[in-house]
């Protein structure tokens, strides 16, 4: 009997949450990827850019000097040709500390595409950390406080802000230091002037999807495939969500002209 417990308790330890064991990582990346793909396809714009429709979407960029790469988002502003990006990494989940291994790496990534001219400009363009749905306390503090950056008239108004008691939180001011930890890490062990830190902030994005589970995310997805398509939103979805994933295993461009035309021919009305 005791023999048997043992044998019984051995295999349950080897179950283990397919989350915890990074099953849902890759699934979550491609449905994000395919998310922004809907948007190009329907005439949408990106979130964080200017409004400009979306004109091409770059995945895995590493090749081609991106160090935050998981999708690279170019928007166009019509008649002009003026173009925005934002450069996106992609984490089902990740915790915004001073610790956390990933978030190192994310930043690290950042910093050296923030300060490469050659590939971005910081009056256009965004980087995006773009997850699923995290703790109350990163949601509220990051976000909050990347706000206030892009709020602030200058690095010393910005500093005047977080310093208030009454105007910022402490679970902001907590992960400024998050930030700034990290950023120092990624600057050679040099730690940030204000003014470098203040610009860096500005143009840093927290992005939370649902997209892991059916949520809101997909319906609205969903939604806007059926005023091109109806009834179709389903097989659609997955027909893109297919090709992108194709494309990603290869770091494709995906344009509306590399599109399939079977997929292409459901959204005629705007193309």
């Amino acid at each position: 009997m005791v023999r048997k417990y043992t044998r019984m308790r051995k295999a349950k330890k080897q179950l283990s949450n397919p989350m915890s064991t990074g099953g849902l990582g890759p699934h979550f990346e491609s449905r994000v990827q395919t998310s922004f793909a809907i948007l190009m396809l329907t005439g949408g714009v990106s979130p964080c850019l200017c409004p400009w429709p979306i004109v091409k979407i770059k995945l895995q960029g590493k090749y081609q000097g991106f160090e935050t790469d998981d999708l690279i988002i170019y928007t166009e502003q019509p008649n002009t040709g003026k173009q925005a990006k934002l450069l996106g990494q992609i984490k089902h989940y990740i915790s915004i500390t001073k610790s956390n291994k990933e978030f190192g790496e994310v930043i690290q990534a950042a910093w050296q595409d923030f300060n490469n001219k050659n590939i971005f400009n910081e009056e256009v363009d965004v980087i995006a950390l773009i997850c699923g749905p995290l703790s109350a306390t990163d949601t509220n503090g990051v976000r909050y406080l990347l706000n206030q950056a892009r709020a602030s008239e200058s690095s010393e108004d910005f500093v005047k802000r977080i310093n208030l008691g009454n105007f910022t939180s402490e679970d902001q001011r907590k992960k400024l230091e998050a930030f700034k930890s990290q950023l120092k890490l990624a600057n050679d062990n040099i730690e940030l002037t204000n003014e470098q830190l203040w610009r860096f902030l500005k143009s840093f994005w927290l992005l939370i999807y649902d997209i892991d589970i059916e949520g809101i995310t997909l319906s609205l997805l969903h939604t806007l495939i059926e005023q091109y398509s109806r009834n179709n939103a389903s097989a659609l979805w997955n027909q893109i969500k297919d090709h992108i994933e194709r494309g990603n295993e290869n770091a494709g461009f995906i344009t509306k002209d590399s599109i399939p035309e079977e997929i292409r021919c459901n959204f005629k009305t705007i193309l």
